[in-house]
């Protein structure tokens, strides 16, 4: 591999396009952005790729939009959005609890304890709480809603508790499951983080189990008919009964954990796929 500064997903990038002798050029002094020679202008910027357009972006970058259009075809957990009753003014016109208290109250009537509370847009397991009661929900609407915090939120998500068995970043591209990898937390020890990968000791492993592959190919394959996303990463859990439950799309997906606990050829595989593709 390189030893440039490139993210892991330019890094595998580049090697699939140097085995299929595919050009390529750099744009940036830290080789993270790359474009590449094929039958049209195709750029890949950090974990940015041309494969979806930007509604699809969209949507799988806002949890409460995903939900809304596929939580009906994809079992997902229940989720409802909340806007921060302090919101700036261009926002207030959606504001339907005038208070923090309100939308516990809300939350409350329409969830059971445990329940999950989150920010809409966040990543990398940022402001992700388990709530037991009232009290834990009003904490967590306060930091979400902290409008001097470099992670607020305007809107808030209270969400189903699943009782997660298993968890999976299961990568898609063109319609199929090209990578699944479990977050593996068995011997991992909390640290202020619910996201597995977040977690000290969490490890990221390679599933090639094909019975496995082909449950959550089945799982997933009701979701393309109601949304046209050509490369993304899927969060998908087992539940105590071994059924799947979709949390969650990420269309920029980062590979950080596999690469450190598999190394690269595997997901050097995935971009020979997405390069034929382009080609």
């Amino acid at each position: 591999m390189s030893t440039s500064q490139s993210i892991p997903n330019i890094q595998a990038l580049v090697q699939a396009c140097n085995e299929l002798h595919i050009s390529y050029s750099f744009y940036d002094s830290n080789h993270n952005f790359v474009g590449l020679n094929v039958k049209k202008p195709s750029y890949f910027a950090n974990a940015s790729t041309p494969l979806n357009d930007e509604s699809v972006s969209k949507i799988c970058k806002d949890k409460e939009f995903t939900f809304k259009l596929v939580g009906t075809i994809v079992r997902m957990p229940k989720t409802l959005g909340f806007v921060n009753p302090l919101c700036d003014p261009q926002y207030q016109k959606y504001v339907q609890y005038d208070s923090y208290a309100a939308i516990a109250s809300k939350i409350e009537k329409e969830f059971t304890y445990p329940l999950i509370i989150k920010m809409n847009s966040g990543s990398r397991g940022a402001n992700i709480y388990k709530c037991h009661n009232k009290q834990d929900v009003l904490k967590a609407l306060a930091i979400i809603y902290n409008k001097q915090s470099f992670q607020y939120d305007y809107i808030a998500l209270a969400q189903e508790y699943i009782s997660i068995a298993r968890e999976f970043r299961v990568i898609i591209f063109n319609k199929k499951v090209v990578l699944v990898y479990e977050k593996d937390f068995s011997k991992a020890q909390f640290v202020g983080n619910i996201s597995p990968f977040h977690q000290e000791n969490a490890r990221a492993l390679h599933i090639t189990d094909s019975v496995l592959v082909t449950k959550l190919q089945n799982f997933i394959d009701p979701l393309f008919s109601r949304l046209d996303v050509m490369f993304a990463g899927l969060d998908i859990v087992l539940d105590k009964d071994g059924d799947c439950c979709m949390i969650e799309l990420n269309s920029k997906p980062g590979f950080e954990y596999f690469v450190r606990d598999n190394g690269y050829s595997a997901l050097v595989d995935v971009y020979k796929k997405i390069i034929s593709y382009l080609k």
